[in-house]
């Protein structure tokens, strides 16, 4: 095994147990305001969609905002469909439908 990939196994594994252990530790005795509180709450959603959001955006190495990206064509459809019926499953669905007819309709 390479020694730099046990190396950095380990330093990752401490550095991400002393981050939660010192949070669960001085957690109690340490109380953030309810503004922060707030914004914390937004923490996954901004996370998830900074994951997401290249996958739909970028092309071969280049932003594409065209029609002709088919995932950036999904996802307005599936946000669509969740903001008009607030279902995560009908999101998921028509995502899954147009992503799908784009591709069978071009071959791609």
């Amino acid at each position: 095994m390479n020694i730099y990939l046990l190396l950095v196994t380990i330093g990752m594994v401490l550095a991400t147990f002393l981050t939660r252990a010192a949070l669960l530790l001085v957690g109690q005795r340490f109380k953030l305001s309810p503004r922060v509180e707030a914004a914390l709450r937004f923490a996954p959603v901004c996370a998830l969609a900074a994951l997401i959001a290249p996958e739909i955006v970028v092309r071969s190495g280049t932003v594409d905002l065209s029609l002709a990206n088919s995932h950036l064509v999904a996802a307005a459809a599936a946000a669509g469909v969740f903001l008009w019926k607030r279902s995560m499953v009908g999101c998921i669905v028509a995502g899954l439908l147009v992503l799908t007819a784009f591709r069978l309709g071009t071959g791609g």
